[in-house]
């Protein structure tokens, strides 16, 4: 029955059974959740054309919430401009989708070393993961 830090960055706890074992991986798995859930919902993407006329950002979830036009843009043929503004949008939201898979794959590993972690019984004797 000692002190024990968790991989999930919570601070050392005295563990008297097996179910505070339990629970504290429990806590700290919601905790690495919301983490993700935050850190995903503030990704962002942005892509600018290889000409620089047009500029797009995303969301995490590739919907734009900008779109920054050149002057020059504006002389463009309308059916030209329009793919221009629909690529540059698909290369945003390549960004965003690989900035979020970045991190999905770290909270990923996070996750599995909590899952992984030993419990501790009230005696002291420690338990592998399954």
């Amino acid at each position: 029955m000692g002190e024990q830090s968790t991989p999930g960055g919570g601070e050392p706890v005295q563990r008297t059974g097996l179910a505070d074992s339990l629970i504290e991986r429990m806590v700290a798995q919601r905790d690495l959740l919301q983490e993700m859930d935050e850190r995903c919902a503030s990704i962002s993407g942005q892509a600018t054309s290889p000409d620089d006329l047009v500029s797009v950002e995303v969301d995490g979830l590739g919907a734009m919430t900008a779109l920054w036009l050149d002057p020059q843009a504006l002389a463009q043929d309308p059916e030209i401009l329009a793919k221009l503004i629909v690529t540059t949008a698909a290369a945003a939201a390549q960004v965003a989708v690989d900035r979020q898979n970045s991190v999905v794959d770290e909270l990923n590993d996070r996750m599995r070393a909590l899952q992984e972690m030993p419990l501790t019984m009230w005696d002291g004797t420690i338990v592998d993961a399954p």
